[in-house]
């Protein structure tokens, strides 16, 4: 299903991309960037005045019209002349709905039946009302009687029809549009000015506030290079850039360095290198002068004219190739000589070593100007400039910006005129000729220099062609070469389409109609002659109005009405022309325009597509329980972690055929959501700060701030790629979830697991609210008061008072406590029977009991003497009693018990146990019938109840502040405390506010897990857990879960159905009872429950109402612990199960942490809603079959990320690049530096980076993101795009359905594919096992390896430079076969993690492999050991296999004698060399089985180690090795056998074409060719004559109308 584009209109600025005022280039460049939507482009123009006549540019596919002024070229009006192309918005609406293409129709296939707007539509609801506008009638020869009624808005306006005879000026237009005599709109205008009336006369001419650079519209988020308005050339090699708002830049030619350029022009957009006529784009090097393409609102970068590709790329694009020009080239290197190809500055500039200054213009007076020189300069510089004039119909109008310029010096101040740009030639060289008149040596040499040279250009030229002429064929050797001007240089007629003329530091290339094309200005060598520099731009055809017409990415064509034919003249040979190299437009960075495209289709239309295809049984798919986010804030570098982890496993099961059911969630519930919602109404004003809101107000902001941040939080994740069924996303606060959990929480009421207690639960002051152990996180440097106390003994043991002898009333026992503000709350003492005890003195104190371990401490800690009496066991003490009146004078004995928690490793060896404030001092009085007592209100603060005797001494207290230290005051003034200290241990803290909590009983609903513990442990043992040691930690949890604390005292969340008497507060809570109330939440809504009477009876069920059909029980208003909200998600899983559907899912995946969260409670409340499986000997089944959990992610110093320490790291960061360093530009010059890190410009590699890294993560562990691990992530990246490109470039003229038997294929050939099976398997298995750390490993060991060290350096030669050879298949038809397997494999190896990636390799694969192949996505991927045994010709050769080892040992031993070669420099590419495999002897059958091996395969070892010559030799050194002129040697060892690899000097002759090193040395002067190249020049002069000099003619056709 396929839609038109969509644009959306900014009246007065532009239509999407096309801003008014961008200049032709930029938008031309923009367009054929998208060859999928612009698919035809007319360019129509005046051939007479091309630089006065505006150019339109007519998009028909999409039904747009661009017109552009002449002398500037900028974009002054758009024109949508069919709404049935192009979507069009404007703000939220659309112009017309466009219908959905059908599957079948082609892209933009769509009829023209939908008309545009109606003038209702357009006046009422999309502009609004205007002025009236103008009326054209119908002209004479018109026969449908309609005229044409503009109506105009500010930089907007539309065009009705309108029946002539309806039209009258005295009826009002609102009237007369509405009516049925008008039509829809015919077409719209967007233009920049108030009305269209006020534009038209002037429109094309008034100045243009806009910049010509798209890039310059959007300067507030990149820094661009200012853009030249104008060129002053000055002479005596001195050019003026005139900028738009920056300060002037003058170049001097031989002195400005290429640094200086980048400086203040930003670094190229490409480098023509004039040695190897090698066109490097500059995309993903661009630093801080980034061009993008911004247009209001989104922004574009790197959208390269798709004529910028790789034509001219020998080899990958690999690292640093396209950094600017480096400074350290020994002088007069050639190949440091380049082009500077600023195609949106309209210039290039060539880089040279200096050359002798050009002239200035000869003074009035004749003196002679003092010209700059280049003494002793001996680096790169710029030596020429070649400014375009862009004209219509011209090469480089498919490329370049136009240049404008000026000639502008003193000596030309006599001139009637100015010598610009814009002036015809004739009239400006009768200048120049009066001005030279006296510089040349007679009036012969001023004829020759003026003759003008004729060229032919054709639209066919290289990328290189608009500046490959220059320091090219005027300095080469070959002084007559033909492709560069033919005979009319020497007096021949010519017909060639521009002429060349010269002055001296001048070369103009003029075209038939007078109109120059580009100047050139450069310091010549011979300051008397300039006809050594020469431009290239095409030619104009004479005649009347042209148009050109492209198919977009293809050779030129037209229509029929005429046709001309142009002779080529005879061109250059060039060798690299006579190559077969890789062609693909595929970009070094996916275009922002062209990622939401990939998202979408790689994500939601991948889900739709399998959902709809795939099955839903249980061995044909896989479903992913989401653990659901929580809807508040911004998403952070953990989320991506989880979320893309989640991703690659999915999409791996798609790979295999399955369908993914996965649905993603969200949390909303809770206090954290609560409090933020609050803060928001309170900074609104809506609620006062110390207002408590009521319960529906609360819900509502709340839930308005869920909404808000599921929208949000989803749309990062669509960002991230993540493929998921979005539409179904499921919230804890949706209606079904809410029902579902209660249906649940009803089952576990039936078992009797749900109850209510009054007993200690962590509760929170500063959240006001019970809590459960997963909603604490421990501060291990939590500082305390802890405090020694005594209290008096009641009465001891009978036996223990004969043994002491002492009085019991004398004796005090010495309790510890961390917790002092606990002591109100005492009801016992606690004691481990099995301890120690003294009675010790103290001088200040008395008598006490303490345990004998603990006396240094108590005597330490109290700074007291204390001398050891007597001793006592620890179970001679139970039964004591002691007295406590402290806070209530007539208080009962108190026990001494034991207590097994009783340490002796702290405090005193006695505890004081208050029920009320711990759970162990719970459980062990509950044992002994003490009530648990808790005198804290909800805020943390004492009650009355605290100190009954005296309520003011602590009563309204915070127990955690002031009350901590009152309650120690009171006990020192009652001489009870004997000391106090700080203590630092680990304390429990609300996770949300970050405040501590402490231990407080109230009347809570529980849900108790001991009864279904076991069997949830017993459930474990058929769960896959991952990592391993996930179940212990799982298991621990499980096993110390007693009872857990389900209510919480907040408004926004699931109330607990429980009712309560009005007057006793009994709590009514029953399975029928629960039941009754749901089906009530069915029928009122859940929010009835708060906002309904108390009164309401329809919540009570009938038994329970009165007789008079009235309730006497309210509702209760706890709500669920969020816990118990999320691990009841299981509810949401529908998979397939045993023939019928369960909430069973495959996996679970989250972070470690959620082992006592999520997991735990998720496999609690699936286990409690099974029948008891312990009593009918079942297993209980868990909620997943496969557990994975995660690390979290820390900092690069391993610390754990936090927003107070301010080390957190957002996914964009990483996906923007931002984290990595600024693209460096060499040799910075301090105005380059100057600009700041406002300057600085990323390498952002979208989504697929952030993939990658996780990808790249051992997960099972704490994962660390720094700069050097993203460093290596973006090296990677960066390497499967070069790797993709190369693929695709060399498969673009491969026929897919070639098919030959694998055992016909060369060694080379099978190594590559036996390497990519093993490499499939490997990461295959990877996937299947989740070691995503694994398979990313072996995928880039294979594509740096094995693929690109080994497999590409031995197929160039073969790809490159081979022909048709006499075996039924050719190497390179061999090599393309095997390079299709290995995009394949690639293309299924990476999509699981690199989804946007594979997305874009298949837009840009070669038509006839699309055709031939399934889409990616939906192809099924096994392991290629499966894959192997399936095939009827299986990738097997078991002795090559057996051998490679052996062979890949040979190739590092050659490897490594070349690198000491080169290392001292006795050779460069490895075909530079001579190999020989040397066995010294052969006497054991190892040896002999070694050289049996390379024999076998040795015809193809040149091949496998890129040399130019292999032999083998056994015995004596061969005299080759004695006699050379180097050698290197490297050995190395087969079986104990040790073989000696010779690398030496070549002793023949480089081929010219094929760089091997097979000519005779004896050739002379003939053109060094081996034989296999001959015979394929020999060919290629017969299939493409215009290849050669002396070429017949060549169709090079264009249409003129």
């Amino acid at each position: 299903m396929s839609k038109p584009p969509s644009l959306p209109i900014y009246p007065g600025k532009g239509l999407g991309f096309l801003i008014l005022g961008s200049s032709l280039h930029d938008v031309l460049t923009r367009i054929k960037a998208q060859p999928q939507i612009y698919r035809t482009i007319d360019v129509v123009y005046s051939p007479r005045h091309p630089l006065v006549e505006p150019v339109v540019l007519n998009l028909p596919v999409n039904g747009l019209r661009l017109h552009f002024d002449g002398p500037d070229q900028r974009l002054r009006l758009i024109e949508v002349h069919d709404f049935s192309r192009t979507q069009l918005s404007y703000k939220t609406s659309d112009l017309v709905k466009l219908p959905e293409a059908k599957s079948s129709t082609p892209v933009y296939s769509v009829p023209s039946g939908p008309t545009g707007p109606s003038f209702r539509y357009v006046y009422s609801k999309l502009m609004g009302p205007t002025f009236p506008g103008e009326y054209i009638p119908p002209t004479s020869s018109s026969k449908s009687g309609e005229g044409l009624y503009v109506l105009s808005y500010p930089g907007i306006a539309f065009t009705f029809l309108l029946q002539d005879s309806k039209w009258s000026p005295e009826i009002d237009f609102v009237s007369l549009l509405s009516s049925s005599a008008a039509s829809q709109a015919k077409s719209l205008a967007v233009f920049n000015a108030p009305s269209w009336q006020e534009a038209r006369g002037d429109l094309l001419i008034r100045t243009c506030p806009n910049p010509r650079s798209l890039a310059l519209s959007n300067r507030s988020k990149e820094i661009c290079p200012d853009e030249i308005d104008l060129v002053k050339i000055r002479g005596g090699g001195k050019i003026e850039m005139i900028r738009r708002s920056s300060p002037p830049f003058i170049i001097t030619l031989s002195e400005t360095t290429p640094q200086d350029l980048i400086a203040e022009l930003g670094p190229p957009d490409a480098i023509y290198r004039k040695n190897d006529r090698r066109l490097s784009i500059h995309g993903r090097q661009r630093t801080a002068y980034q061009r993008p393409y911004s247009a209001s609102p989104g922004k574009y970068d790197d959208l390269t004219d798709t004529d910028q590709s790789s034509t001219h790329t020998t080899t990958d694009e690999s690292d640093g190739e396209d950094d600017p020009i480096s400074t350290d080239e020994s002088h007069g290197d050639p190949s440091a000589e380049c082009f500077y190809n600023y195609f949106h500055h309209g210039l290039d500039v060539f880089i040279s070593y200096p050359t002798s200054p050009s002239p200035s213009f000869p003074s009035l007076s004749s003196e002679n100007s003092v010209s700059t020189g280049a003494k002793g300069v001996d680096h790169v510089v710029a030596t020429k400039i070649l400014l375009h004039a862009n004209v219509p119909g011209s090469y480089p109008f498919n490329r370049y910006r136009r240049s404008r310029w000026i000639i502008d010096s003193p000596a030309l101040q006599h001139l009637d005129s100015s010598l610009t740009s814009e002036k015809p030639f004739t009239d400006l060289s009768q200048s120049l000729k009066q001005i030279w008149k006296g510089s040349y040596a007679n009036e012969s040499e001023e004829k020759s220099l003026q003759r003008g040279m004729v060229l032919n250009r054709g639209w066919g030229d290289s990328p290189g062609s608009s500046c490959e002429l220059l320091g090219g064929w005027e300095e080469s050797a070959d002084t007559q070469r033909k492709g560069a001007v033919n005979s009319a240089f020497n007096g021949g007629p010519g017909s060639g389409n521009t002429e060349l003329f010269g002055f001296p530091g001048l070369v103009f290339e003029v075209l038939k109609n007078d109109v120059f094309k580009p100047l050139l200005t450069l310091r010549i060598k011979d300051a008397e002659r300039g006809r050594e520099a020469h431009a290239a731009l095409r030619a104009v055809f004479p005649g009347r109005l042209h148009q050109i017409t492209f198919q977009n990415h293809e050779k030129v064509s037209g229509d029929s009405h005429s046709m001309l034919k142009y002779t080529a003249r005879t061109l250059p040979k060039s060798w690299s022309s006579t190559l077969l190299l890789p062609k693909s437009a595929f970009p070094p960075r996916v275009l922002p325009a062209d990622r939401s495209r990939y998202l979408r289709r790689c994500t939601e239309e991948l889900y739709a597509w399998q959902k709809r295809v795939r099955s839903h049984d249980r061995d044909g798919s896989f479903t992913l329980q989401d653990g659901p986010p929580y809807a508040n804030g911004e998403l952070h570098i953990g989320h991506a972690l989880n979320k893309i982890l989640k991703d690659i496993s999915c999409r791996f099961h798609l790979s295999q055929g399955k369908r993914v059911d996965f649905v993603p969630g969200w949390d909303c519930h809770g206090l954290p959501i609560e409090i933020k919602a609050l803060q928001q109404q309170r900074d609104l004003g809506v609620i006062a700060d110390d207002e408590r809101p009521g319960p529906m107000l609360v819900r509502n902001a709340a839930s308005e701030l869920a909404v808000e941040t599921v929208e949000k939080q989803k749309k990062s994740f669509q960002e991230w790629g993540i493929m998921a069924d979005w539409e179904n996303a499921w919230k804890t606060m949706d209606n079904k979830f809410e029902l579902n959990q209660l249906e649940v929480f009803v089952k576990m009421v039936k078992r009797g697991l749900i109850h209510r207690r009054f007993k200690p639960v962590y509760w929170s002051p500063s959240s006001r609210t019970a809590l459960a152990e997963a909603e604490l996180e421990y501060n291990e440097d939590h500082q305390s008061t802890a405090a020694f106390v005594k209290y008096p003994l009641n009465t001891l043991p009978q036996g223990l008072t004969h043994k002491l002898s002492i009085g019991q009333h004398k004796l005090h026992a010495v309790i510890w406590t961390t917790t002092p503000w606990t002591l109100p709350a005492n009801k016992a003492i606690g004691i481990h029977s099995d301890m120690e005890y003294v009675v010790v003195k103290s001088p200040l104190h008395g008598l006490l009991l303490v345990a004998k371990s603990r006396v240094a401490e108590v005597q330490s800690v109290c700074k007291d003497i204390l001398e050891t009496l007597s001793s006592i066991c620890g179970s001679e003490l139970v039964g004591a009693s002691y007295h406590d009146s402290s806070f209530k004078e007539a208080s009962a004995p108190r026990p001494l018990l034991h207590a097994s928690f009783v340490s002796a490793e702290t405090g005193s060896g006695l505890v004081h146990l208050a029920p009320g404030h711990g759970i162990d001092d719970y459980e062990l009085c509950l044992k002994h019938n003490i009530p648990a007592f808790a005198p804290l209100d909800d805020e943390g603060r004492f009650t009355s109840l605290a100190s009954p005797d005296h309520p003011e001494l602590l009563s309204g207290k915070k127990v955690l502040a002031s009350g901590n230290k009152a309650v120690l005051d009171y006990m020192s003034e009652r001489e009870s405390l004997l000391g106090r200290h700080k203590y630092r241990h680990k304390y429990p803290y609300d996770w949300r506010s970050k405040q501590p909590v402490v231990l407080r009983a109230t009347e809570q609903w529980f849900a108790d897990m001991r009864e279904i513990r076991k069997d949830a442990i017993r459930s474990l043992n058929t769960v896959t857990f991952i990592p391993k040691s996930g179940k212990a930690r799982l298991k621990s949890f499980i096993e110390n879960r007693g009872e857990w604390c389900i209510s919480r005292q907040r408004a926004w969340g699931l109330p607990i159905p429980a009712l309560y008497h009005k007057e006793t507060g009994e709590p009514i809570l029953t399975e029928a009872s629960v039941s009754h109330i749901i089906s009530t939440i069915k029928d009122r809504g859940i929010d009835a429950w708060w906002t309904d009477d108390d009164r309401e009876p329809s919540w009570t069920p009938t038994w329970l109402q009165n007789t008079a059909g009235q309730t006497d029980y309210r509702r209760g208003k706890d709500t669920m612990d969020v816990w118990f909200d999320s691990g009841t998600s299981w509810t949401q899983t529908q998979s397939q199960s045993k023939d019928k559907q369960s909430h069973v899912a495959d996996v679970y995946l989250e972070g470690t942490d959620q082992h006592r969260g999520w997991f735990q409670s998720s496999i609690l409340t699936y286990i409690a809603q099974q029948s008891d499986a312990t009593h009918q000997n079942l297993i209980p089944e868990p909620p997943f079959r496969t557990l994975i959990t995660h690390g979290f992610t820390l900092d690069k110093k391993g610390r754990k990320m936090s927003k107070s320490i301010g080390n957190t790291v957002s996914p964009e960061e990483i996906m923007q690049g931002t984290l990595l360093p600024p693209l460096k530009r060499k040799h910075r010059t301090q105005a380059a530096s100057s600009m700041g890190s406002e300057g600085s410009t990323f390498d952002s590699m979208g989504p697929d980076a952030l993939r990658l890294w996780v990808a790249s993560c051992d997960y099972t562990k704490d994962v660390v993101v720094s700069q050097t691990v993203l460093k290596a992530v973006n090296i990677c990246l960066s390497k499967y795009r070069v790797t993709f490109k190369l693929l695709l470039g060399i498969l673009a003229d491969f026929v897919p359905s070639t098919n030959i038997a694998f055992m016909q294929l060369s060694t080379n050939h099978q190594i590559a594919l036996i390497q990519l099976q093993d490499t499939e398997t490997n990461v295959h298995r990877h996937l299947e096992n989740f070691e995503f750390i694994k398979a990313v490993s072996e995928i880039n060991k294979y594509v740096n390896l094995d693929f690109s060290a080994l497999y590409m350096e031995s197929i160039k030669d073969a790809v490159y430079a081979g022909g048709q050879e006499d075996s039924t298949f050719s190497s390179r038809e061999m090599a393309q076969y095997t390079l299709l397997r290995i995009l394949t494999s690639l293309q299924q190896m990476l999509s699981p993690i690199t989804p946007l990636l594979i997305e874009e390799t298949w837009d840009y694969t070669p038509k006839q492999i699309r055709e031939w192949q399934k889409y990616p996505f939906h192809q099924l991927w096994t392991d290629g050991s499966r894959l192997s045994k399936g095939r009827g010709d299986p990738w097997r050769n078991d002795q090559l296999k057996s051998d490679l080892p052996h062979l890949l040992q040979a190739n590092a031993a050659v490897k490594n004698a070349q690198e000491r070669a080169r290392s001292e420099k006795k050779m460069g590419s490895s075909l530079q060399s001579f190999v020989v495999l040397h066995f010294p002897e052969i006497t054991k059958d190892v040896e002999i089985r070694g050289l049996e091996l390379f024999n076998r395969y040795r015809d193809d070892l040149e091949t496998l180690f890129v040399v130019s010559k292999m032999e083998i030799s056994v015995g004596p050194l061969p005299s080759v090795i004695i006699t050379a002129e180097w050698c290197y040697k490297a050995e190395f060892d087969i079986s104990g056998s040790k073989v000696f690899a010779y690398v030496y000097s070549p002793h023949k002759a480089k081929c010219v074409r094929c760089w091997k090193y097979t000519v005779p040395s004896d050739v002379g002067e003939q053109t060094p060719l081996c034989d296999r190249c001959e015979g394929v020049v020999r060919g290629l002069r017969g299939q493409k004559p215009e290849l050669f000099e002396d070429a017949p003619e060549s169709g090079i056709v264009v249409a003129v109308s």
